[in-house]
């Protein structure tokens, strides 16, 4: 473990040279351009909520004050933030949070594997607690190599909370390996098991994206769209879920209906992305 000598070296190393210029020389920072304000506002508080961050974890390195530090720095640099996570898991290697947002930090730079591997080390320092699973299956992946541990964590919170609807949706989908092979035939029960799933927590929009992709494969387009609009209703600012109702629209023949989702689709993905915006 480093000294704290060692730790004010690396939090300023981390400060002055992984993270953005504008961090360390705030008082340079330029002002924004036209329509880009309120991104520039955000920014410059990100930056000085990193630094108080800083300042906290200098004067005293504790658990709480290094999460805190490396998760505000998620909001700039992940990079940096999996610096400062890596180096407070050394300091304090039973802390879930911590490797949690180290995995935030990995994800974020699509080192899928590790990401995956630092949520079940959480998951095997807190056995009863399902949010590092959760997390990793939101992600949508999960590495062949890790594959037979999650399914058993999942089934062993399954059997600790059998009324909670998205965990038996998570070890359901970790079990039939469905996000891999979402081509191969669909499993038995499966349908079944998604359902009851909802009926255990009805605000379950994967679970209503996964029933349409069932019935997209069948070719029940009028069931696939009551599906989706299950999924919209819940999520409605997911763009696949958006997406994937307007083209099942298409396959009835509802072309209103299409070109009214399509529309709607279009400009949550040019707000999301940043088309058309001033620069």
């Amino acid at each position: 473990m480093l000294s704290g000598c060692r730790l004010f070296l690396l939090l300023s190393f981390v400060a002055s040279h992984t993270t953005p210029a504008a961090l360390v020389a705030m008082q340079e920072s330029k002002a924004p351009a036209p329509g880009a304000r309120h991104s520039a506002q955000s920014l410059d508080s990100y930056k000085k909520s990193a630094l108080e961050a800083q300042r906290l974890a200098e004067a005293d390195p504790s658990e709480p004050n290094l999460f805190l530090y490396a998760s505000s720095l998620m909001k700039l640099d992940s990079h940096s933030a999996e610096t400062i996570y890596r180096f407070a898991i050394d300091k304090y290697p039973g802390s879930v949070r911590l490797h949690a947002g180290l995995a935030s930090a990995l994800e974020a730079q699509s080192n899928r594997d590790e990401a995956a591997a630092e949520l079940c080390r959480a998951a095997d320092l807190a056995p009863t607690d399902p949010h590092p699973l959760e997390f990793l299956l939101a992600a949508q992946y999960i590495p062949q190599a890790l594959r037979e541990k999650v399914t058993r964590g999942l089934r062993q919170l399954h059997q600790l909370y059998p009324q909670d609807g998205l965990i038996l949706f998570d070890y359901e989908m970790a079990r039939t390996n469905r996000y891999t092979e979402s081509s191969s035939p669909v499993p038995p029960d499966f349908v079944a098991i998604l359902k009851q799933a909802i009926r255990l927590t009805p605000r379950l929009p994967e679970a209503y994206f996964q029933l349409s992709l069932v019935d997209d494969e069948k070719g029940a387009y009028l069931e696939e769209v009551q599906a989706l609009r299950h999924g919209v209703q819940l999520a409605p600012q997911d763009e696949h879920y958006r997406y994937n109702l307007a083209m099942a629209y298409k396959r009835l023949g509802n072309n209103d209906a299409f070109l009214s989702e399509m529309s709607v689709f279009r400009k949550m993905h040019e707000s999301s992305s940043g088309v058309g915006q001033a620069r």
